[in-house]
């Protein structure tokens, strides 16, 4: 009877490396197909979707559109972060409730700030400007040159009109996905959640589907970034 080979310990880091560059290249595919067909699509979904200058004071207006909306607000996420501090804090002293890590806490208060900081420079780098004019004037696809949002005719930083990508829709994502590592199970809500807050800016004409498109894909990678750096942090 011959003895079983002993598995090699460093077997089982090769394997999970390996599915995590799988799931990234999943990730990488996933995002670049979607920001295709949304850009293809953009016209047409913003014509669906844009309620117009005599409907979108009314729409804005509505509970279910702030409710909505305010999930991009990054001042949302850090109040949902306290509020799971305080139950880990309480929890310290004598609770009942499964401990939760420190990590978790600092990715739901951290990663829609990075995300909504990503968004920003991506729009300087990009340069596209948003579906309306600054005079209200639908516009389709028009870009800047490139970089000119960093720095252009001696003016440093300037993404007036630019919408891609959109910060309210990364933003939203980051904290729906740091919420739903902390829980698991919540992100059949949050995600759900956080797409609605960029459909929100579509229907006031804010951004294309692109826009908002990049701009989950961003909170959710920047949003996997951070979870990752704090993933030690008990």
């Amino acid at each position: 009877m011959t003895a079983s080979r002993p598995i090699r310990q460093d077997y089982f880091f090769d394997s999970e490396r390996k599915s995590r560059t799988r799931a990234r290249i999943a990730f990488a595919t996933i995002a670049l197909a979607g920001l295709l067909v949304t850009y293809f699509l953009d016209t047409a979904l913003f014509h669906a979707l844009y309620v117009g200058k005599d409907q979108d004071w009314i729409v804005e207006s509505k509970a279910w559109y702030q409710i909505l909306r305010q999930t991009g607000d990054v001042r949302t996420w850090l109040i949902v972060a306290l509020a799971v501090f305080a139950h880990a804090f309480w929890r310290a002293f004598g609770g009942n409730s499964p401990r939760i890590r420190l990590g978790g806490i600092l990715t739901i208060a951290l990663a829609p700030v990075f995300s909504g900081i990503a968004a920003e420079l991506l729009r300087a780098l990009l340069g596209r400007e948003r579906p309306l004019s600054e005079t209200g004037q639908f516009q389709d696809h028009v870009w800047r040159p490139f970089l000119s949002g960093i720095y252009h005719d001696k003016v440093w930083f300037d993404i007036s009109n630019l919408g891609l990508p959109s910060s309210h829709a990364a933003v939203a994502m980051a904290g729906a996905i740091a919420t739903a590592r902390a829980f698991p199970g919540s992100g059949i809500v949050l995600v759900p959640i956080a797409v609605g807050c960029g459909i929100t800016r579509m229907l006031s004409g804010r951004h294309f589907s692109s826009d908002v498109f990049l701009g989950l894909v961003v909170g959710w990678a920047v949003s996997s970034i951070v979870a990752a750096a704090f993933r030690r942090v008990r």
